[in-house]
């Protein structure tokens, strides 16, 4: 990964040099070579055009929210400059939420865990400077400063439906929907109301911290209308699952229809009148039903039942209730899979009664669905027992049907482990019916399976439990010795047999491995130095054999002749050092830390004499003899490399000291130097230098520190961990 990594960067340096060789006029081939070979010239211009293009592409400022949206994940991920003039649409720290629009569209800002700003208010103008980066699901910019310059009216409101939200497509936008309050609750310890809305083909979450009422019940089943930018929730793949709205001010949040003070008041309506044909009737709002509770899951689910039928209520509320309370419930009414139900129910207690009592029903008349949420007693035998979470389960079975028998929140206990299987047991619970794909009108229609939702283990009563001794068990047991005894002696030759085989086997695959890995050992070696050989000797080559043509060339002047002479030798100087290096770096007699230490002490002085910089050396005396596995040694004499030709090119240094120990397991070399410092900013020359240090240090698990400053110099320190075992 780090190899492909800095093969990309040095392409990216290649493309940029040549852009700006093309910029400053001026060419990387021989005129003379370019005018021999006009094919040459089609294609080197083509390229240069396109790299040009590329270029000015990468490197072009971004003025707009449009711009910055419209870029691939890709795109983004190059850090392209962003220069924006915007309006705060919706700013929080609680969820590290900053959203701007311009006239364009609307982008998320992201600012560094340290450096969000404390406060920003809707309304206010921003001048943003930073970069795009990728985001989670939609490009972002990555503020490197942000400047308030006053305040401004927030972009009119696109008007969307439910579908629009929920495609993604208006993310980071600041939009306007309209719906049904259904349910309204505090964002757990933060001052956020989350609040559910019904609007078109499906409901949505909206996060304010002001509402436009006093007390917050007052919103429920209220029509309302709402302002606010769509935040968006994806995957780790990019891939949305909802969308949500944050409401930015009081004045985004408007009440269109009202309800009453007290729905609780309403007139309370008999559970079998759900969704029954009522031409006055007014969906889409709540109702109030009233009767006594079977079944109560906090939090979760509350059955209730009248003298005509059963009814689910999903509710939030966890204020207990047992079964044999009488409550009126308010909720909205929904499609259930068979009967219908209430969603986002409330329920206040009336008074605490005596339990229903149940009815007996047969597995047909169960499959009727006329039972279905109703209280029901129903006998069958055991086939299965089985426990998940906090659910346990019985499979039960009477004449062909199958169904299964729940109990929810228990105890963590096995409830159910003194009823064996084949037990024929009497259960009790509510009904809960699967339809199924095929319905038919009449009596004849049978529903595809059911099960009973149990309220505690008290409602599995053992009617009959199995035999224990039967003539069809002895038998088998019977049966079941005498072929595990025939069994066993034939196993046991055949054992033997298999293991001798199998012995061999695992000899020959072992010695097969230890081949075919020192087969891939050496062939990565040779592949390292091919690429390294091909790297530093073959552009080398390439240049001899270029000044070699232009020296024999009867177009060369004398001058040139001579510079290009000049430019031969320091070729074939430069390509003598790269082959000294490489067989340097291959040579398993240099595999030791003082072969190393040697090795770079003799090339800082040979290079730093050239370069008339005086060189201290401190090599401590106690490097171990430790043998280094080659990649190792090529990494950090790579970047060892790279920051001496820094100090030679850029520190303007006239004392270097290489240092070299060994701590703790660490091999630590250290290049110092009393020049005039490093300078970081962007673009400065020996930058690229120093990402290469960087990922080079990284491929071998060690690092790279850089301490810089323009009075004391720069020192560089690399350290790379030694394997714990010789190689």
């Amino acid at each position: 990964m780090a190899a492909a990594m800095t093969e990309s960067r040095l392409s990216e340096t290649k493309t940029e040099n040549f852009c700006l060789q093309l910029r400053s006029g001026r060419s990387s081939r021989p005129h003379a070579r370019m005018s021999r070979t006009p094919h040459w010239m089609a294609l080197a211009v083509f390229f240069a055009l396109t790299t040009f293009t590329t270029c000015a592409q990468t490197n072009a400022e971004l003025n707009s929210a449009a711009e910055i949206r419209a870029l691939t994940p890709e795109q983004a991920q190059q850090k392209i400059p962003v220069h924006l003039n915007a309006v705060v649409t919706f700013f929080t720290r609680y969820f590290y939420s900053c959203f701007v629009q311009d006239s364009t569209a609307g982008v998320f800002l992201t600012f560094p865990l340290n450096a969000w700003p404390d406060k920003l208010e809707p309304g206010q103008t921003v001048e943003i400077v930073g970069t795009t980066g990728p985001g989670e699901y939609a490009p972002v910019v990555n503020v490197e400063r942000l400047t308030v310059t006053g305040h401004a009216t927030l972009p009119s409101p696109k008007s969307i439906t439910y579908d629009q939200l929920a495609t993604g497509a208006e993310d980071s936008q600041f939009v306007e929907i309209g719906g049904v309050v259904r349910s309204l609750r505090k964002f757990g310890t933060s001052d956020f109301y989350v609040i559910e809305i019904a609007t078109g083909s499906g409901r949505l979450s909206a996060y304010t911290e002001d509402l436009p009422v006093t007390q917050p019940d007052e919103l429920l089943d209220s029509t309302v209308r709402i302002r606010g930018v769509c935040s968006t929730m994806f995957n780790h793949q990019r891939q949305l699952f909802a969308a949500e709205l944050m409401v930015p001010r009081q004045e985004d949040f408007q009440i269109e229809i009202p309800v009453a003070p007290n729905p609780i008041e309403i007139p309370a309506r008999p559970i079998g009148s759900l969704f029954q044909f009522t031409p006055q009737e007014n969906y889409g709002h709540r109702v109030k039903i009233a009767g006594t509770v079977t079944l109560f899951v906090p939090g979760s689910k509350l059955y209730l039942q009248d003298e005509q039928r059963g009814v689910l209520a999903e509710t939030k509320s966890t204020e207990p209730l047992t079964p044999g309370d009488v409550v009126e419930a308010v909720g909205f009414p929904s499609q259930g899979d068979y009967t219908p139900m209430l969603q986002d129910a409330v329920y206040h207690k009336i008074k605490s009664s005596t339990p229903l009592a149940p009815v007996t029903v047969s597995t047909d008349e169960a499959l009727t669905g006329n039972f279905d949420s109703e209280l029901v007693q129903i006998h069958a035998r055991v086939i299965d027992r089985s426990w998940h979470g906090d659910e346990q389960f019985l499979l039960l079975q009477d004449s062909n049907v199958i169904y299964q028998a729940i109990l929810e929140g228990g105890d963590n206990a096995d409830n159910f482990a003194q009823v064996e299987n084949g037990s024929v047991v009497s259960v009790t619970g509510v009904c809960r019916i699967e339809p199924g794909s095929e319905w038919v009108p009449g009596p004849g229609w049978r529903a595809k399976s059911f099960s009973i939702l149990m309220r505690s283990p008290a409602d599995v009563a053992v009617l009959q439990s199995p035999p224990w001794w039967t003539l069809q068990k002895v038998l088998w047991m019977s049966g079941g010795l005498a072929f595990v005894a025939l069994a066993a002696f034939g196993w046991v030759g055949v054992l033997r047999r298999q293991v001798a085989e199998r012995t061999r086997q695992l000899e020959t695959e072992s010695q097969q491995r230890q081949m075919a890995e020192r087969r891939r050992e050496i062939e990565q070696e040779r592949a390292r130095v091919a690429h390294d050989l091909h790297d530093d000797l073959g552009t080398g080559l390439t240049e001899v054999n270029m000044l070699t043509s232009l020296v024999k060339s009867p177009a060369t002047s004398g001058v040139e002749k001579e510079r290009y002479l000049d430019d031969l030798s320091e070729t074939a100087l430069r390509m003598v050092t790269s082959l000294d290096e490489i067989v340097w770096a291959v040579n398993p007699r240099n595999d030791t830390i003082a072969s190393l230490a040697s090795y770079f002490a003799s090339y800082a002085q040979r290079l730093l004499d050239l370069a008339s910089i005086s060189c201290g050396l401190e090599i401590a005396d106690d490097l171990p003899e430790q043998p280094l596995d080659p990649k190792v040694r090529q990494e950090i004499f790579f970047s060892f490399k790279e920051a001496l030709n820094n100090v030679v090119r850029h520190a303007h240094a006239a004392q270097v000291w290489l240092r070299i120990w060994v701590r703790e397991g660490i091999l630590i070399v250290e290049l110092a130097d009393d020049g005039r410092g490093l300078d970081a900013q962007p673009g400065v020359a020996g930058n690229d230098g120093i990402a290469n240090m960087n990922e080079r240090m990284q491929s071998i698990g060690g690092t790279c520190e850089i301490m810089s400053d323009a009075q004391q110099g720069t020192t560089v320190r690399f350290r790379a961990p030694l394997p714990r075992n010789e190689l």
